[in-house]
């Protein structure tokens, strides 16, 4: 048997720690199944994307994210610089705190189920997305995501979090969605579907997802698929404070989609402008990268997960 090689990219610093503490034990496990198996660890911002793209160079076949989901799309905005035939396959141990594109899949958290989807060989095609937006230095730019990408408040929410140097995860989010929707001012913005005509809108939140969650464990896109070819956009209109707050737990349950003034879309492609000139700050997988303009684009099977 010609044994792949595999190359774990590892967050020591997700959940709290937890990774990092639980690491040696899943090294362990993982160098007595696995032939050409190597690792390295993260320690700022960037290194995954900056690690997988080192690790694609040497000519590695399979990745193992071990962490969250911040780790795990920092991983594919490397591989997704490289051309289809050069993509390794993309394993995933969910030791995050939100854990959001887990959900969706069904990562397992257990490290021997992870090892048997990693020897059988087996992977699957899924979708991500691309955005073009402008950065903080004001330079249009693009990224890539795999679970969620919007504006608005969510776009809020997350510049506080990562600007804040205490995180507790989904509580986080939850906690600062709250205190920001007390101040937050809902943006008016022009929206083109596929290339369609525009419209405006005034919106709290627009997500466009790939995945079913995000905000640790917000049910934005209930019926969200990875393997479709499309992206699902949901925009949670002009709500009122009161509003946010009754509402808020239709987020949790998946009927977010029956709430006044929610409309929903499957789409291909989106361009969303300001109509005004108050910014409108972009989230993309958990990160502050700058604001609107945003377009967003499918990218049909462009991943192998191992799932």
């Amino acid at each position: 048997m010609k044994y792949e090689s595999i190359h774990a990219i590892v967050n020591p610093a997700s959940s709290g720690g937890e990774a990092g503490r639980r690491w040696p034990e899943t090294q362990k496990r993982m160098s007595s199944v696995l032939k050409n198996f190597s690792f390295e660890l993260t320690s700022a911002p960037g290194d995954g994307e900056r690690l997988a793209s080192a690790a694609i160079h040497e000519g590695v076949q399979s990745i193992v994210v071990i962490g969250g989901d911040g780790t795990l799309s920092e991983v594919v905005n490397g591989v997704l610089h490289f051309s289809e035939s050069q993509r390794p396959r993309i394993g995933i141990i969910n030791h995050g705190t939100g854990g959001d594109f887990a959900r969706t899949i069904g990562a397992p958290t257990d490290i021997q189920l992870v090892l048997e989807k990693i020897l059988s060989a087996r992977d699957h095609a899924v979708d991500a997305g691309r955005i073009t937006f402008t950065n903080h230095q004001g330079v249009q730019a693009k990224r890539y995501f795999v679970n969620v990408a919007g504006c608005g408040l969510a776009g809020e929410v997350v510049k506080a979090i990562n600007s804040s140097s205490r995180r507790f995860g989904a509580f986080s989010y939850f906690s600062t969605s709250f205190t920001n929707a007390i101040t937050y001012k809902n943006a008016k913005v022009r929206i083109s579907l596929d290339g369609g005509p525009e419209t405006t809108e005034t919106i709290t939140t627009l997500a466009i997802c790939n995945g079913q969650f995000f905000g640790g464990g917000m049910q934005i896109a209930p019926d969200a698929s990875i393997t479709d070819g499309l992206l699902d956009v949901t925009i949670l209109g002009n709500w009122s404070l009161a509003q946010k707050v009754r509402y808020s737990r239709n987020l949790y349950n998946g009927t977010i989609s029956h709430c006044y003034g929610v409309k929903t879309a499957r789409v291909k492609t989106i361009r969303i402008e300001p109509d005004n000139l108050n910014p409108v700050l972009i989230d993309c997988d958990g990160e502050a990268v700058g604001k609107a303009p945003l377009t967003a684009e499918v990218m049909p099977g462009a991943l192998r997960l191992i799932l």
